[in-house]
């Protein structure tokens, strides 16, 4: 065999071996393209909780509809307007018409300056807040460096479970403007938070440490908060604009 032909047959080989390594990591990884999954996310029961172009599957918390005003969409991403809109305008918090026991969910967040927003969970209508504000375990989202949350008795940084447990300090969180990786696992009792890849909650619900913590909280003379076994998953209308995108989930059969 010919040096020539030797070097042919090396690179054909070295190209068929890049193009099914490229084939396998395309089938088999997270998909690449906002508000889609992959082969292997629908094969291991993940589905989108949103479809990147349109409000289906979501409304306004305690109505029927989709608010008509406060949430737009653009360039895939899901986007509250917030304190943009004059209070009369807002559109309020947004909620699955589906509820969630056990689950992975897993979402991309970016805020603005001064970001206080998050993500409920348990959340059920018949404890009612405000007008146009749900209420349920939250995954806080919150810019740390511009915001007064940051006494150490404060536990609403980003990544925590609001006003009960408080992310650690090695959980950090993007620049204003750039996406963040968020993603909150509920099986059974047990929760964790994780903030861009980083664990930033681990308790188990009903333990005598979560009493504790919930008796030290806003909540704790709100009678059934937290106790709920299953909820709406709920997208908060607070503070300034933030957007949303490749909102997923996936449920865990216990």
């Amino acid at each position: 065999m010919t040096k020539t032909r030797t070097n042919l047959l090396l690179t054909s080989l070295s190209l068929c071996l890049l193009l099914t390594s490229c084939f396998f990591q395309k089938e088999n990884s997270s998909s690449s393209e906002p508000n889609t999954l992959s082969k292997k996310e629908i094969k291991a029961g993940w589905t989108l909780l949103w479809d990147g172009k349109s409000f289906n599957g979501w409304r306004g918390i305690y109505k029927d509809n989709f608010p008509g005003q406060g949430w737009i969409i653009e360039n895939g991403e899901l986007i509250c307007l917030g304190n943009e809109m004059p209070d009369s305008l807002k559109g309020g918090d947004i909620i699955t018409g589906k509820k969630y026991g056990s689950f992975e969910l897993a979402c991309q967040f970016k805020i603005s300056d001064k970001g206080n927003s998050g993500i409920k969970y348990f959340v059920n209508e018949s404890l009612k807040a405000s007008p146009g504000h749900g209420l349920g375990l939250e995954y806080a989202i919150l810019d740390n460096e511009n915001w007064p949350y940051d006494k150490p008795d404060y536990n609403r940084t980003c990544g925590s479970l609001y006003d009960l447990v408080r992310a650690p300090q090695n959980v950090k969180v993007q620049p204003n403007g750039e996406w963040n990786e968020a993603l909150i696992i509920v099986d059974g009792n047990h929760i964790e938070h994780w903030l861009n890849g980083i664990k930033s909650v681990d308790i188990e619900k009903s333990s005598e440490l979560y009493y504790q913590l919930l008796s030290k909280s806003k909540y704790a003379n709100l009678k059934g908060w937290g106790e709920f076994q299953d909820g709406h998953i709920l997208l908060q209308d607070e503070g300034p604009r933030t957007s949303f995108r490749n909102i997923k989930i996936r449920e865990i059969k216990n």
